[in-house]
């Protein structure tokens, strides 16, 4: 900073330094200003608040409203106590089912239901408990029904005939192969005739 003629000339090393220390003087002032402000606002708010919602005429609104949103969180708060209720009350039965049935499957060799749905949603229990009956009820049919009786002989007549045609030593003239098969498949219960079987194979 220099002085000449009664004049003052600052350099910006001097600007600089001015510009810092007003701002700092400043903050520190309007800080104290702003504490004592908001202090005010403290201590008055209550009164103008009430005075400014009578002057907006919706003082009943506002009563109503409050009333209103108690009564939705009210709901709400029953809601979720109601519905956790009921969530811990279809887990408890659904555990149950799930308990008598394992013991079960032990016994029958059925499917683990552990293993088989993700949650105790009765359509899920539904689902898996018809499909394990279904497929029990399929077995016991099997070996009840001349059906089953069908599929059984079916299943062991195929298996020889299996083993004869991939015998190594087994030799057979055409007309005695072709009256082989058919005999094979009349015994599955299957009409197949002479023509159809000699024409199958390649020359």
């Amino acid at each position: 900073m220099s002085n000449e003629n009664n004049t003052v000339k600052l350099s910006d090393k001097d600007k600089k330094y001015w510009s810092n220390r007003i701002d700092s003087e400043v903050s520190e002032k309007r800080q104290e200003l702003e504490r004592a402000i908001e202090l005010k606002v403290d201590n008055q708010i209550k009164t103008k608040y009430k005075k400014f919602v009578s002057t907006l005429k919706i003082a009943s609104k506002l009563t109503a409203l409050k009333k209103a949103s108690k009564e939705y969180d009210d709901f709400v708060k029953y809601k979720e106590l109601k519905e956790q209720a009921l969530r811990d009350k279809q887990r408890k039965i659904a555990r149950d089912i799930e308990e008598v049935y394992n013991r079960q499957a032990k016994i029958h060799g059925w499917e683990n239901s552990s293993r088989s749905y993700s949650s105790f949603d009765f359509d899920d229990f539904d689902h898996f408990l018809k499909g394990v009956c279904k497929d029990a009820l399929h077995g016991e049919l099997k070996k009840s029904t001349k059906e089953g009786a069908q599929l059984s002989k079916m299943d062991a007549q195929k298996q020889k005939m299996f083993d004869a045609i991939h015998h190594p030593k087994l030799l057979f003239k055409q007309m005695e192969f072709e009256k082989a098969m058919k005999n094979g498949f009349l015994n599955m219960g299957i009409v197949y005739n002479s023509l159809q079987i000699s024409n199958k194979g390649g020359e």
